[in-house]
C-alpha cells in the first residue's frame, strides 16, 4: 500500500478504521508512519463491507468521469442509499454492484437467482426499483419507492 493511495472516504457506522504502525525506509533508517486500513468490525455485514467499499471508490470520481462532464454521486444520495439498504437488506443478503448515474445518483443492481433487480436512487427521498422476474411472473416496472422500501425488502428476501 502506498501512502498516496490511502484517503479518507466517508464511512457508514458499519465500518471502522484501524490506524496502525508501519515501519518506513526513510534514508539509511526506518521511521513508524500511521497508515489508515479499512477493518470492518467483527459484527459487520459482509455486504455492508462491499458495499462501503464500493462507496469509497464512487465519491472519488472527479467531474467528467464518464466523458460527459457528469458529476460524482452526491453524499446525500450515498447517504440514503445506505439508508435504504440498511432497511430492506439482511445480513445474509448478496451485496448490490452500485454504479454511479448521471446528475449525481446511483443505480445498485443484482442479478442472480433468477431476479435482475434494479434501484435506481436518483436523489434523497427519490427512487425507483425494476425487477424483472426470469421465471415468467410480472415484472415490477420503475416502482417509485421514497420511504417504504418493504417491496424491496421482499423481492431482495428470494436472493437468501
Amino acid at each position: 500500500m502506498n501512502l498516496q493511495e490511502l484517503r479518507y472516504c466517508d464511512p457508514s457506522p458499519a465500518v471502522d478504521w484501524e490506524y496502525m504502525q508501519e515501519p518506513q525506509r526513510v534514508g539509511s533508517s526506518f521511521a513508524l508512519v500511521n497508515l489508515a486500513r479499512f477493518v470492518p468490525p467483527p459484527t459487520a455485514s459482509s455486504w455492508r463491507v462491499t458495499v462501503e467499499g464500493q462507496f469509497c471508490n464512487l465519491l472519488k470520481l472527479e467531474r467528467g468521469w464518464d466523458g460527459y462532464n457528469s458529476g460524482p454521486i452526491s453524499r446525500a444520495v450515498a447517504a440514503f442509499t445506505r439508508a435504504i439498504l440498511k432497511s430492506a437488506m439482511k445480513p445474509d443478503t448478496p451485496a448490490p454492484t452500485l454504479v454511479p448515474t448521471r446528475g449525481g445518483g446511483v443505480q445498485l443492481e443484482w442479478h442472480e437467482q433468477g431476479l435482475d433487480i434494479e434501484l435506481m436512487v436518483y436523489r434523497p427521498m427519490d427512487a425507483e426499483l425494476t425487477v424483472h422476474f426470469l421465471d415468467g411472473r410480472d415484472s415490477i416496472e420503475e416502482e417509485p419507492l421514497s420511504m417504504n422500501f418493504e417491496l424491496l425488502s421482499e423481492v431482495l428476501e428470494e436472493l437468501i
